[in-house]
Formats: C-alpha cells, sequence, structure tokens
C-alpha cells in the first residue's frame, strides 16, 4: 500500500522553531517534530525532503501543493480548506510576553484589556494561530492597539527587547528556546495568563497529498502513541510524559 501512496518524495517545509525543527548539527533537520514525522514516513516506506522556508511561504505553497507537508501548525478554519490535519501530537499553551522593566505596565487577563491601555504595539508572528479567541480578536483590534506582524518568532522577540513593540503573542513551547539565542538583557518575561489553544498538527497538502495517504500517516502516528513511540521521543525532548489528553 505505502509503495502505491508515496511515489515521490514528499516535501516538507520548515523553519528554524526548537525543540520542534531546527537545523541539526549535520546540517539536516532535527527536533521533536522531525524525528516523528521522519519515524511515521519509516513506517509506510515513503521518503521526505526538508526544504528550510519561512513559516508565511510554506502555508502558501501549501495552499498551491508545491509544499507537501508543515509541522507544528495549529488546526483553523481557513487551513481546513486547503490542507489535511493528522491529528495533534503536541499541546500549545499562547501567553502575552513584555520586557522586564516594563510587564507592571501591561495588566492584562483577556484580550479586551489591551484596548483600555492606550496606545499599545502588539507584535505578531506573520502566517501564525493563536487559537479561536486570539484569532478572533485579531481580526477586529481596537483602534488603540496596532498589530505588527513580523517574519519570524526571533525578529519579534528582538524587537521587543529594543522596545520598538510593546507586547508579543507567543507560545511557551517555542519562544524560550529563540529567548536563549538573544542577549541576556533587557529581560523579557512572560506575563501571567495563559491561554490554551490545543494540540499542534502535521497538515498535508489537499491538492497534492492523496486523502488515502494523509490517512495512513495518521494511522502511524496512533501506532506510534499505542506502543509508546511517541511518549519516548517527547521524552527526550522534554523530560516529561506525553501530556495525552
Amino acid at each position: 500500500m505505502a509503495g502505491g501512496l508515496c511515489g515521490k518524495p514528499i516535501q516538507v517545509g520548515w523553519e528554524e522553531r526548537p525543540p520542534y525543527h531546527y537545523q541539526g548539527r549535520d546540517g539536516r533537520p532535527a527536533g521533536y517534530s522531525v524525528e516523528l514525522l521522519n519515524q511515521a514516513a519509516a513506517r509506510i516506506g515513503c521518503r521526505l525532503a526538508y526544504r528550510q522556508i519561512p513559516w508565511s511561504r510554506t502555508l502558501q505553497e501549501l495552499k498551491l501543493g508545491t509544499v507537501d507537508v508543515a509541522m507544528q501548525a495549529l488546526k483553523t478554519p481557513e487551513r481546513e480548506a486547503y490542507a489535511c490535519f493528522v491529528p495533534g501530537y503536541s499541546s500549545s499553551l499562547v501567553r502575552l510576553w513584555a520586557r522586564g522593566d516594563y510587564a507592571a505596565h501591561w495588566p492584562v487577563s483577556q484580550p479586551q484589556d489591551l484596548g483600555k491601555l492606550g496606545m499599545v504595539r502588539l507584535g505578531v508572528t506573520h502566517g501564525d494561530s493563536y487559537g479561536d479567541v486570539w484569532d478572533r480578536w485579531l481580526k477586529a483590534p481596537p483602534g488603540m492597539v496596532r498589530i505588527d506582524a513580523g517574519e519570524t518568532l526571533a525578529g519579534n522577540l528582538r524587537k521587543l527587547q529594543l522596545g520598538r513593540i510593546d507586547l508579543l503573542l507567543a507560545t511557551m513551547d517555542t519562544a524560550p528556546n529563540e529567548l536563549a539565542r538573544l542577549p541576556q538583557q533587557p529581560a523579557i518575561v512572560a506575563l501571567s495568563p495563559v491561554w490554551p489553544i490545543g494540540g499542534a498538527f502535521y497538515v498535508f497538502s489537499k491538492r497534492s497529498v492523496s486523502p488515502e495517504l494523509c490517512q495512513a500517516f495518521a494511522g502511524a502516528l496512533r501506532d506510534m502513541k499505542r506502543d509508546g513511540m511517541v511518549d519516548r521521543l517527547y521524552r527526550s525532548r522534554f523530560n516529561i510524559a506525553y501530556p495525552d489528553p
């Protein structure tokens, strides 16, 4: 079955987002999402070809079918129109991040609070989803909130350090790794509110990947959960058990 489904290498778009995907010491993609996808592909006899491209471009090419797979994606109605989702393999939490010396200036417990604090420059990463609550709010933010969409999380964190934005939306699983690469001062801290946004998915282009191949990967991932492979890989990266809901 697998040989008929995978007649050519599957094109996987990726960018630096440790610990999920990043360039390893040997120059090849590494990380939790990469290792898991490699294992699933091996189980069904498929070959993978990784292409390092920005996240927003990966999504555009996924629509066109010039990229077959993206990793660590959240499910949104817009993406469901052009992508097949393989069940989640990690959980994400969204938080607001600020410079430590200004954190007390931002008493925020919900998105609506941002419209009550005067002019606010809020950073987001172009193409990212932040869950239903934030995605709805970002479509029509208050007039006092200016949305600054940057191309990369690392670039956004640096803008936050330099005072070019006031706050930044980012997940708890990616921001700390990017912060470790930046200067330690001025310090960046997460504000107290936390928004759970569910699991992340592998997404397959409906234009270039058959439903049968998408379901074959979903089946391989289910088998890997049952036999403990997902938990072993998760523990190796995060030092905790896989948080299966």
